[in-house]
């Protein structure tokens, strides 16, 4: 794997009610996710709740989806640390267990600048993978201009991909690709939220934990072999769906709670802080997925 295009599914982190990893349902999740046609799978990224996962849960995740997939699809492990030591550990880690590249954040509050271009060299020349560079200020509080995403492309050749979140994402996809040309890929998250614009501006791919990836891959399908009118009405039939599991704070309940629904988890539980569902946002929900039809339109594979 170089440069990542097409449809990349960020896998949530099911647990039990008690809290517990629950492994079946990753397994479940995992092989549900294949079977839908995904270009690829990230674990262990923001969406994924990794933030909230101790180093040997981590590890789990990482060792059960590498067993499910089985070398079908390129795996991309999340590996963002504050230290460049332990942010190297982890991505040699990735490396071990199979990955096919790692995801990797500026550390928080790191300011663009020769410090955070070491780390991010040091880090490239300890790997033999591919980096992801993610580029989502609400998570570390680092804002990344198309000028300082094409510094560190240029000056840290394992950088193959950017993922891009930080609004407004079609102008910057287009302002950064102006100066990296053909060096890097660049893909969308944020849910899915923008990706027929980010298309438009010479957007490859997405690689986003959206609960409906069949949706984000018949918008991809269409517009790769030309037929733009196909995506424009995939994307404006489902963008309903985008949006309300795309609020900020509550999001990644809103996607586990459909991704129960499916079928694809036993169990829509998150772990603390984060916000759950109340009864106006849950009914909200279903209302919006009835509106669209889309659990009919696109019944899950298992």
């Amino acid at each position: 794997m170089d440069q990542i295009r097409g449809i990349y599914n960020i896998l949530t982190t099911p647990f039990q009610p008690d809290g517990s990893l629950d492994e079946p349902s990753l397994r479940r999740l995992t092989t549900a996710i294949i079977a839908m046609g995904v270009d690829g799978i990230t674990v262990l990224g923001v969406a994924g709740e990794a933030q909230k996962l101790t180093e040997p849960e981590r590890a789990r995740v990482v060792a059960t989806v590498m067993e499910v997939n089985d070398g079908r699809v390129p795996i991309i492990v999340g590996a963002s640390r504050d230290g460049t030591s332990p942010a190297i550990a982890a991505c040699r880690a990735a490396q071990d267990a199979g990955a096919a590249g790692v995801m990797v954040a500026p550390p928080t509050f790191a300011q663009p600048g020769p410090a955070l271009i070491e780390h991010f060299r040091r880090i490239g020349e300890a790997i033999d993978i591919p980096i992801v560079l993610q580029d989502y200020p609400p998570v570390n509080g680092v804002t990344l201009s198309p000028r300082a995403m094409a510094d560190l492309v240029e000056a840290v050749p394992a950088i193959t991909t950017i993922k891009l979140e930080d609004a407004p994402t079609p102008q910057r996809f287009a302002q950064t690709l102006a100066l990296t040309g053909d060096r890097v890929s660049i893909v969308g998250g944020v849910g899915g939220m923008y990706l027929l614009d980010e298309l438009r501006r010479g957007g490859s791919g997405a690689m986003t934990g959206f609960a409906f990836p069949e949706v984000l891959l018949a918008i991809w399908r269409a517009w790769e072999r030309g037929d733009h009118q196909t995506a424009t009405e995939t994307y404006y039939t489902y963008l309903p769906v985008l949006i309300f599991e795309g609020q900020p704070k509550i999001g990644v309940a809103i996607r586990k709670e459909v991704l129960r629904r499916r079928g694809l988890i036993n169990c829509a539980r998150i772990r603390q802080p984060g916000l759950t569902l109340d009864d106006g946002t849950l009914a909200g929900l279903i209302a919006t997925l009835e509106f669209t039809n889309i659990e009919q339109a696109f019944p899950a594979p298992i």
